[in-house]
């Protein structure tokens, strides 16, 4: 069925039981598969990623898109998060990224959502993980914003965070040098999300999430920004994110990062030691274990 043909959903569907099991998305098909995300929401330009959760069942999902009619009550999570849809269609897909319901979501046109998710069950074996969808136009200005970044919360190791995005080639070279080098890469998180092209140290470290005693789920950042891009060697930007600590961020090249991974997680060296053996460029290039 051609997505122009497709009816406006207004109002609320009939609970449906989702033939595959497997995170939900709200998206644009047309955009792609989307990367999923921890947490019960993630969010880009023109799609929204669900967590299913660990529970076996087949989800079951009943849809309301038009006015706001606020959270309901009775459901183990409400979370919402606003999309930006720059396409005017929004339909429920499958892990597979295909339309499950004929309806188009965005009965508004292009423009901001606000969706809120209610979810059930999605942790409880014998259960079928249960959701209630709410796509609701936001306020339209003519100059929408675009959608928040996600928390990054994918591990408790060093992260790799891309925020540069003009220059797709060295970044394929960057991966393909990470993947075949050694052991100590392993644990590193690569995030690779266009949403934070841009994003300054700072801005960054505030997305990593904290537990209650404020303690980050990652240490360690390293960001490949047009700089670390611009150079063979990589010189990615190494920011200490442990907190109450103040020591200034540093570049240190792809090949040198391992020995530096090994030993900040050991706890043989301090961040700082590593800071003031830059070269005179400001650049680390040392490699030892």
């Amino acid at each position: 069925m051609p997505r122009s043909a497709r009816p406006l959903l207004q109002g609320r569907t009939r609970p449906l039981t989702m033939k595959e099991w497997g995170d939900l998305t709200v998206m644009d098909p047309d955009a792609g598969a989307q990367p999923p995300g921890h947490g019960l929401l993630t969010v880009g330009k023109d799609w929204l990623h669900i967590d299913d959760g660990s529970a076996p069942g087949n989800p079951v999902v009943t849809l309301y898109a038009g006015a706001d009619l606020g959270a309901e009550k009775g459901w183990d999570e409400v979370e919402e998060t606003m999309v930006l849809s720059t396409t005017g269609f929004l339909a429920l897909c499958d892990s597979g990224y295909e339309p499950v319901r004929k309806q188009n979501l965005a009965t508004a046109g292009p423009g901001p959502y606000l969706v809120r998710v209610h979810a059930s069950d999605r942790s409880t074996d014998g259960k079928k993980p249960r959701f209630l969808i709410q796509i609701i136009p936001a306020a339209r200005t003519g100059t929408e914003p675009e959608p928040a970044p996600p928390a990054i919360e994918e591990a408790a190791g060093p992260l790799l965070v891309r925020t540069c995005y003009d220059q797709p080639e060295p970044w394929a070279r960057l991966l393909t040098a990470l993947e075949g080098g050694s052991e100590p890469y392993e644990s590193i998180t690569v995030i690779d999300n266009p949403l934070y092209t841009g994003f300054a140290a700072d801005q960054l470290q505030a997305r990593i999430s904290r537990d209650a005693e404020d303690w980050p789920a990652s240490i360690l950042l390293l960001i490949a920004d047009e700089q670390a891009l611009a150079s063979a060697e990589f010189p990615l930007l190494a920011v200490n994110n442990l907190p109450d600590e103040d020591d200034d961020p540093f570049r240190i090249t792809l090949a040198a990062a391992g020995s530096f991974i090994v030993n900040i997680e050991l706890g043989n060296t301090s961040f700082g030691d590593w800071s003031h053996g830059a070269d005179t460029d400001g650049v680390y290039r040392k490699q030892h274990y």
